[in-house]
């Protein structure tokens, strides 16, 4: 497989943390008044932008919208707490090794706040192994409502002569096949994550793995 880029996600896919988030989106739903969701349900609904999330567990557009930004704070404030005792999935460090042995260029797409990614992956030993970062800025109402991943990537591709159709990306929701299609990359969807085995399979990856493990044999690195 004549790749040389790889596109990683980071939280659902190695940074193994699906119950931090779980626990977060809970504690928006107490503050909206509506009752906690179990882990299937919430990898049943859950999706980007993350409006759909809640919408689809009974908190409404309107109300949503009117308490944003506090909504926005409850999650993130529960989710760190949750997170500091996540830890990174099995075999990340070996596949990230066995990349750059390989000659791949190294990034991390993701739709967390990029100061509190760098800090993550600082703590896990793997800020070192990516050429490039590219998390949020911030998370205001645009990162609630719509999806920026890639137009994010998209202008990395562009400033670095990057050839899609030589990369792969790999996460654990339907933005990453989404984005394949669109760009002509190779999928990768992994099942640990924060959406439902079957909804990814729906969105047609070239592969779904169960261990990061798979992913190296199937590149042969």
């Amino acid at each position: 497989m004549a790749l040389n880029l790889a596109i990683f996600d980071w939280n659902g896919t190695l940074m193994d943390d699906a119950q931090a988030n779980l626990e977060g989106c809970n504690a928006t739903m107490a503050a909206a008044g509506r009752p906690p969701i179990t882990m299937e349900r919430y990898r049943e609904t859950m999706d980007f932008p993350v409006i759909h999330l809640y919408t689809r567990n009974g908190i409404d557009t309107d109300t949503y919208l009117a308490n944003i930004n506090q909504y926005g704070q409850v999650f993130l404030d529960k989710y760190k707490e949750e997170a500091k005792s996540a830890v990174l999935k099995s075999g990340s460090h070996d596949l990230l090794d066995a990349l750059l042995d390989a000659g791949f260029t190294t990034m991390v797409l993701s739709n967390y706040i990029q100061e509190e990614l760098e800090s993550q992956m600082a703590a896990h030993h793997v800020l070192h192994k990516f050429h490039h970062i590219c998390g949020n800025i911030d998370f205001g109402n645009i990162e609630h409502t719509r999806m920026t991943k890639l137009g994010r990537l998209q202008t990395i591709l562009d400033d670095n002569k990057y050839d899609p159709a030589k990369a792969f990306i790999i996460g654990d929701s339907l933005e990453e096949p989404e984005i394949a299609r669109h760009l002509g990359m190779t999928c990768f969807s992994v099942t640990w994550g924060c959406v439902s085995t079957g909804r990814l399979a729906a969105g047609n990856p070239d592969y779904m793995v169960n261990d990061l493990a798979e992913v190296r044999e199937i590149l042969k690195v």
